[in-house]
């Protein structure tokens, strides 16, 4: 019986020999590498990369005392928290100043220059610049008595001749302009005694004329601008104007 189970074992000893001596045959891989088409890549899994799995942990950031459970943080009194938002009030609309209206004024008319300098020196007394203009203007000489124009000097000098006759006298022929060969019965200064002339000469003559004769003066004047508002400045000047007789403040209707 010892027989038979040590020749039992050696056939099996045997058996095992001759079956792991044997070359092994591989099997293929379950997935095969598929051949994509030219220009397309591969997918990559992430594990492959390196970059781990998802169920990886990452380290925590340890917080601070004053951020962990159970601790509130500590701030110095009177000052409100780093965290705590900031408040900014809106500022106030600001008005805008009110719009400078100004008043033109002109000073004058001054007699010459000394006066217009003394003038100019006060109006700078008063924080007000003026600047100097000189204008013409045509002032009243007096009233001229006439004969309208004759068409030929022969004509004018019969009329005097008859005129005289009748106890005229004070008579003159123009020479030239647009007056030439016209009778003049005389320059008056007084419109009174230019119309008692020329009822005179009206009594034998009916077209005797009366016209007004100017003549051009040149005048210096002192124009300013001042603010509206400034009323204590504006009768400052008005009352500048009052003490020069002859001078008036004459308000401009546009500033120039």
């Amino acid at each position: 019986m010892r027989l038979v189970f040590w020749f039992f074992l050696l056939l099996n000893l045997a058996f095992f020999y001759w079956q792991y001596s044997q070359p092994q045959k591989l099997e293929p891989p379950l997935l095969q590498t598929e051949v994509l088409p030219p220009g397309v890549e591969s997918l990559v899994l992430l594990r492959e990369r390196g970059l781990g799995t998802a169920t990886q942990t990452v380290p925590k950031t340890p917080q601070p005392a004053s951020t962990q459970v159970g601790l509130k943080p500590i701030t110095p009194a009177g000052r409100e928290s780093a965290r705590a938002p900031l408040k900014v009030e809106a500022l106030p609309e600001l008005e805008p100043p009110p719009a400078i209206v100004l008043v033109c004024f002109t000073l004058g008319p001054l007699k010459d220059e000394a006066e217009a300098g003394r003038m100019y020196k006060a109006l700078l007394a008063l924080d007000v610049k003026a600047e100097q203009r000189l204008s013409e203007r045509q002032v009243l000489k007096g009233y001229w008595v006439f004969l309208p124009p004759f068409k030929s000097y022969a004509d004018a000098r019969r009329k005097v001749l008859v005129l005289q006759e009748k106890g005229l006298d004070d008579m003159y022929i123009m020479g030239k302009g647009e007056v030439k060969n016209a009778i003049s019965l005389g320059l008056f200064t007084r419109k009174s005694t230019a119309t008692a002339r020329l009822n005179q000469v009206r009594r034998m003559d009916s077209a005797a004329m009366m016209k007004p004769r100017y003549r051009a003066v040149k005048e210096k004047w002192l124009d300013l601008s001042v603010d509206s508002a400034q009323t204590e400045k504006i009768a400052g000047i008005a009352a500048l104007a009052d003490q020069q007789p002859g001078v008036e403040l004459v308000q401009r209707k546009t500033c120039k």
